[in-house]
């Protein structure tokens, strides 16, 4: 797992800075600083390069950029180690991004056909890539990993909810091919963090999308899964309702205007259609997938200030907390983990197995 002190290292540099740019005296703003170093090397004693006790900015500094390399180096290194993919983009539809990357395990979970885990990525519905998902942990449970694009929204051409019909897309392709790559139709479970987890909860909750007398055969196919595991999603996208029970900054999203088109209009009938279409929210009912939520954040009081970033708001738990009464309220089995870093652990793979022994 990562080691979540290392993510503080660029803040810790910020406020010291910002100290010694205050309009303090000289004095009051160097013995501030001297304060927060110290205050630091408690955190980061390894920081303390001379071990004299003391932390001075260079050292600091200094371990900053030690630990960013390392990081980089660790990162390239998981990268290198990831598996080719069996089956590399493999096209489901006309764009550019309508790709998908499976890989098959060597040996499945049982004797039969090998359990299927999507993962759609996140990156505001506006950047991100497939390459980033990593299989091996679902490889080495025997199950087989799949990872898709999407659509970007432009807030032009490309708005919400194509970036989840595509997604949906993905499923029905994987559940047409099922029998020529071994695969479980039946046991078919997503994931995905930010974008992706709206992604994700949207292909659990919303009705399902087979069109059973279309001429493409793949459309013929259910988009219906087994189970969903959102990372870090905001699970209700009306920003009325946002700003009502989570406040935070009132533009809320930087994507939003291109999901919806608007920047203001959020009230227009039209926008109103499409920000129903893209709410996973609107389309929850008692037939719904098993739900594992899982959030990096801790709860914390709200609502939240406007001065908190925008990616505090949109990533945090206390969307789950309200999904989680209404799953419980409709009779869907869920589970909310905050403070919570999937990475690194099996957090996700076992309760994906509990799951797929539930036929």
């Amino acid at each position: 797992m990562k080691n979540p002190r290392l993510f503080l290292l660029p803040l810790v540099l910020v406020s010291l800075l910002s100290l010694s740019r205050s309009g303090e005296s000289a004095e009051a703003s160097g013995a501030a600083r001297e304060a927060q170093l110290q205050k630091w090397l408690a955190r980061f004693p390894e920081a303390d390069s001379d071990a004299d006790g003391k932390l001075t900015m260079e050292e600091a500094t200094a371990f900053r950029e030690k630990m960013t390399t390392k990081r980089q180096a660790d990162k390239n290194a998981a990268r290198a180690a990831i598996p080719a993919p069996t089956h590399a983009d493999v096209r489901y539809g006309d764009h550019e991004r309508n790709v998908f990357d499976l890989w098959l395990p060597e040996k499945p979970a049982d004797s039969g056909a090998a359990p299927v885990h999507v993962y759609f990525h996140g990156g505001g519905f506006v950047a991100g890539d497939k390459s980033k998902f990593d299989p091996r942990p679902f490889l080495d449970a025997g199950f087989a990993a799949a990872s898709g694009n999407y659509r970007f929204v432009d807030g032009v051409e490309t708005l919400s909810p194509a970036p989840m019909e595509d997604a949906a897309r993905v499923i029905q392709t994987l559940k047409f091919h099922a029998a020529e790559w071994g695969l479980d139709p039946e046991r078919i479970s997503v994931s995905g963090s930010s974008a992706g987890a709206v992604i994700t909860m949207w292909i659990g909750y919303l009705d399902d999308r087979a069109d059973p007398g279309s001429e493409d055969p793949i459309a013929r196919q259910s988009t219906r899964v087994h189970c969903i595991a959102p990372l870090n999603g905001p699970t209700n996208l009306d920003p009325a309702w946002i700003r009502s029970h989570l406040g935070g900054p009132p533009h809320i999203h930087g994507s939003l205007p291109k999901m919806l088109g608007t920047n203001t209009g959020f009230d227009h009938p039209e926008v109103r259609k499409r920000i129903d279409a893209s709410n996973p929210w609107m389309h929850l009912s008692p037939d719904d997938p098993p739900t594992l939520m899982v959030y990096g954040g801790e709860l914390e009081p709200i609502p939240l200030p406007e001065t908190v970033t925008t990616g505090h708001l949109i990533h945090h738990p206390a969307f789950g907390v309200a999904l989680k009464e209404r799953l419980d309220e409709i009779g869907i089995a869920n589970e909310l983990h905050t403070g919570t870093d999937p990475r690194g652990t099996n957090l996700v793979v076992d309760w994906l197995r509990a799951q797929y022994a539930n036929r």
